[in-house]
């Protein structure tokens, strides 16, 4: 079962520069930063009066977020969507033919993304651990 948007991920050059506009304009928050080696990124998420965001840094040219700053120039990257059970929700999905890619079912930050294609152009992460790893 669907409960809800998680949040919101933006591709941006500097993860600071962000954090510090958000937070001087509208009062946001940083809840949780963690950099993830194999992906190339840092990921920040913060929370903007009860909407979270997930700023996503480049650690390097080549991981997802290097590549996708690189075509697009940064912005929006993906909207992430809370459920219940990741493995059930992705199988649903999978048997009414849509393309799920980046499955990542270990870990505290459990995630499946459906592919832009079958998305109508957006990227929809899926998540039933949400941003802040927990069930």
């Amino acid at each position: 079962m669907i409960k809800g948007i998680d949040h919101i991920g933006i591709a941006v050059p500097d993860i600071d520069e962000m954090l510090n506009f958000l937070k001087e304009s509208f009062g946001a928050v940083e809840c949780k930063r963690t950099e993830y080696p194999q992906l190339k990124q840092i990921s920040s998420v913060v929370s903007l009066k009860g909407t979270n965001f997930e700023l996503m840094q480049p650690t390097g040219p080549d991981g997802p977020i290097g590549t996708f700053m690189k075509n697009s120039g940064g912005g929006l990257h993906h909207i992430s969507v809370f459920c219940d059970d990741l493995e059930k929700l992705v199988s649903e999905l999978e048997g009414r033919g849509f393309k799920i890619i980046g499955k990542m079912y270990e870990g505290p930050d459990r995630v499946a993304f459906i592919h832009p294609k079958s998305a109508k152009g957006l990227l929809v992460e899926l998540t039933d651990t949400g941003s802040f790893g927990k069930k």
